[in-house]
């Protein structure tokens, strides 16, 4: 059985990224301040640009900044509609704290007006356990959920509270910031079970947001 091209789609943070899976790993990455679906697009037709038609695609739903978060899942709905395939959905959190090396991780992002959203991640016998749930909260309060052993932290939270991490005995990822869509291209395939119709895609908010797009609710 042939490996599922998947193309993945991450725009939960600033630092958008796509990246492309069919046994090689094509990827794109920038840090854009608007006009993230203009730049996302030209990403992701650089990637596709010579390669095969995607099987299957993966994308992050949150949590993360409500602007980008949409624009990341329109273009997924978009692809998988016009492709005719599914799409696997991902945690903002989960997918950069599998990215990275640590038996104890911090998935920590930036939820602006000065708040963190976080999730502490456990490599167990049985594999990786979400051991504290995504959390809304400031982040003195997210980082503690992880102080008193070592740990790792990832994200865009990581690098913005670098001192408050280390202060409480944990370490910064390198390239804690990046988008994980490598890792999700790569991790999509193993998920098939998971694997959603584009009609039945939600964002995932620990927030309210601002605005809703009645096609891109949160998950009730």
């Amino acid at each position: 059985m042939r490996t599922p091209v998947v193309l993945a789609v991450d725009t939960a943070t600033p630092c958008i990224g796509a990246a492309l899976w069919d046994g090689t790993l094509r990827t794109f990455s920038e840090r854009v301040v608007r006009g993230a679906d203009a730049v996302l697009s030209v990403g992701i037709s650089e990637i596709l640009d010579g390669a095969g038609c995607p099987d299957l695609l993966a994308v992050t739903v949150g949590p993360g900044a409500f602007t980008s978060l949409r624009v990341g899942v329109a273009a997924a709905l978009g692809l998988a509609l016009s492709l005719e395939c599914r799409i696997v959905p991902f945690s903002s959190l989960e997918a950069r704290a599998r990215g990275v090396r640590g038996d104890r991780v911090l998935a920590l992002l930036d939820a602006r007006k000065g708040r963190a959203y976080a999730a502490l991640y456990e490599r167990r016998l049985a594999g990786w356990e979400r051991v504290v749930p995504e959390q809304d909260l400031p982040p003195e309060e997210a980082i503690a959920m992880a102080a008193g052993q070592s740990f790792v932290a990832v994200g865009e939270g990581a690098e913005l509270w670098r001192e408050k991490v280390e202060a409480a005995g944990g370490q910064v990822a390198t390239g804690a910031d990046l988008s994980p869509a490598g890792w999700m291209a790569q991790a999509a395939g193993s998920r098939m079970d998971r694997a959603l119709d584009a009609e039945r895609v939600r964002l995932r908010y620990l927030r309210a947001p601002d605005a809703q797009k009645p096609h891109l609710a949160p998950a009730g």
